[in-house]
């Protein structure tokens, strides 16, 4: 009789308990502790947590199993963004393994590099066979750094008109636009053409060398344009302030910033970050700036080399 009581006794309590182990994760994070902020991607929509998983590390790692895991597990700590491209290894692959499973949870980004109109069309294809999705929530075309290119995708024969079929035809839920060296050809962008997004770099660092942020930010607020951050640690090249940077650019009028992480500790480490943070001061903006100038360079910041 002691036995099966011991036995019913165990049983009602796996039973009960399971649900929050499995929640706890790998790291013993419970429901209980604070979730990641989410803010709105501008017009689009969509609400998308402040800090987001980047997937051009994930691209170059070796271990297709550890890759996996990675984007499996920022998603169980609560990231809701995920940004990949075409060009970026076999990220889309790796990414598209998760999404057979988990599509409904996160939103999902990719990029195509593509200037031509029948080009990037391919290219879409690709990555949307690539991801074992449907859709993608945002379509972005990808580095537009001069004006030459900017003339080059709003052509007749552009990317941008394979991406407005994309969007017809619902392989795409949105449109943006990122470049990382020239301000000024993204807002020209901006206001060519109603972009729903823009990812730029920003960061103390950035902050120093042709700022995005100067110039995006008034027209992303009169256009109610989704900001996204990216560079913010300066591609893995400026680690020696992580907490204050993260907690730098999450302070700016952003509505999320999308980070490498190439280990789970990283990833550890960045989610409990963005659960805990608490915006900047001026001052301590300003002091994060100061302690970073000496790496505002064009041999750190490769992608403001002209």
């Amino acid at each position: 009789m002691n036995r099966d009581r011991k036995k019913i006794s165990r049983r009602e309590f796996i039973k009960k308990t399971g649900a929050t182990i499995i929640g706890a994760g790998l790291f013993g994070l419970s429901k209980s502790e604070k979730e990641i902020e989410k803010r709105k991607l501008g017009k689009t929509g969509l609400n998308v947590t402040i800090l987001g998983l980047g997937c051009a590390q994930i691209g170059s790692m070796r271990n297709f199993k550890e890759s996996i895991k990675i984007i499996e597990t920022a998603i169980e700590l609560g990231i809701n963004y995920i940004d990949t491209a075409s060009t970026y290894g076999d990220a889309e692959e790796k990414v598209g393994e998760v999404m057979k499973t988990r599509r409904k949870e996160v939103i999902l980004a990719t990029k195509t590099l593509q200037r031509d109109k029948d080009d990037a069309w391919q290219e879409i294809n690709t990555s949307i066979e690539r991801l074992k999705t449907d859709y993608v929530d945002l379509l972005q075309i990808h580095s537009v750094n001069t004006m030459y290119e900017l003339d080059k995708i709003t052509s007749k024969n552009g990317s941008l008109y394979a991406v407005l079929r994309a969007k017809e035809e619902g392989l795409c839920k949105h449109i943006g636009i990122t470049g990382h060296r020239n301000p000024e050809v993204i807002k020209e962008a901006l206001n060519r053409f109603d972009f729903e997004a823009v990812l730029v770099p920003l960061s103390s660092v950035d902050k120093l060398a042709n700022d995005f942020g100067d110039v995006i930010f008034p027209i992303a607020k009169k256009k109610n344009i989704g900001v996204i951050a990216m560079k913010v640690l300066s591609d893995g090249r400026v680690t020696d302030y992580v907490p204050e940077s993260l907690r730098y650019v999450f302070s700016l009028p952003i509505s999320t910033a999308i980070v490498g992480m190439k280990t789970l500790s990283e990833l550890k480490q960045n989610v409990e970050i963005a659960r805990n943070f608490t915006p900047m001061t001026e001052q301590e903006m300003q002091n994060l700036i100061q302690k970073t100038r000496k790496y505002a360079n064009t041999s750190i910041l490769w992608w403001k080399r002209g």
